[in-house]
């Protein structure tokens, strides 16, 4: 079964189309990573799967698409700095002059959830009792199957190795030799949700403090990347952070944020 020209044409404007996702130098990828999935579906080639997924007005076949299309690999810490950075210069400060209102934070690609709970565990650590009335999450992503997982909150060993002893045990609960959960305490800090980061940001009044978008403009060309930095300039607060990739910069794209430290940028 091959990707014919037309068929990855007409999957590659799809993807830019909806999601903003990149993948004109993609073919190999995904001809290996559809290929499974067109089959199990029952299609028997690339065309009908494209058709059926273009007509389908559940958005089901489209997030399966993009979970394939895109790496959720993740784990807890991942690119801890940014969390030292959270905790000595948004958290420390708020604990000595709590913001009306409260923190606000967006983790803007969720994945299956170990950010979202990440930046929870921090706060809990950080705010003790006071949590939940100095700071909310919410943590969105385009897969509606990883969102499931990550509102199951359920971990293998080596997704939460390098937590703190203290955080495994105070913040999880081990239900067998391969599964941990996060305790209720900490699911109760995140509010996850669906959302396109394509599309226009207007579920909140209140702007954010601190938005953690990592490792996704890795999929967008430039327009789509500079598109994307003015929605969330516009969804944060003055003085607010963006938090990007380790591997990602905006030094080559028009935006208004400064960088304030690598991967670490402010609203002006």
């Amino acid at each position: 079964m091959k990707l014919t020209n037309n068929d990855f044409m007409r999957l590659k404007n799809f993807m830019y189309n909806n999601y903003g996702i990149n993948l004109e130098n993609k073919r190999t990828l995904i001809e290996t990573r559809l290929l499974l999935v067109v089959k199990r579906l029952g299609f028997t080639d690339f065309k009908s799967y494209i058709d059926a997924l273009i007509q389908d007005r559940t958005g089901e076949q489209a997030s399966i698409l993009v979970e394939r299309l895109t790496t959720n690999f993740t784990y807890f810490m991942r690119e801890e700095m940014h969390y030292e950075f959270l905790k000595e210069e948004v958290f420390a400060k708020a604990l000595k002059k709590p913001p009306i209102g409260g923190l606000k934070i967006w983790s803007a690609a969720s994945s299956t959830g170990e950010e979202a709970y990440c930046i929870a565990m921090l706060a809990s650590s950080v705010f003790g009792i006071n949590t939940r009335s100095r700071v909310s999450i919410t943590a969105s992503d385009i897969s509606n199957n990883v969102l499931k997982q990550a509102k199951l909150g359920a971990y293998s060993p080596d997704k939460i190795a390098k937590l703190p002893p203290a955080w495994v045990k105070n913040y999880f609960k081990k239900v067998n030799e391969k599964t941990y959960v996060i305790n209720d305490n900490i699911k109760s800090l995140v509010e996850f949700k669906y959302f396109n980061l394509n599309k226009d940001i207007g579920w909140e009044r209140r702007k954010y403090d601190v938005i953690f978008c990592r490792n996704v403009m890795i999929y967008f060309d430039n327009p789509t990347k500079e598109k994307l930095c003015k929605r969330l300039y516009e969804a944060l607060k003055p003085g607010g952070y963006l938090i990007i990739g380790l591997s990602e910069n905006l030094s080559n794209l028009q935006n208004d944020f400064e960088r304030i430290k690598p991967s670490v940028y402010v609203k002006k």
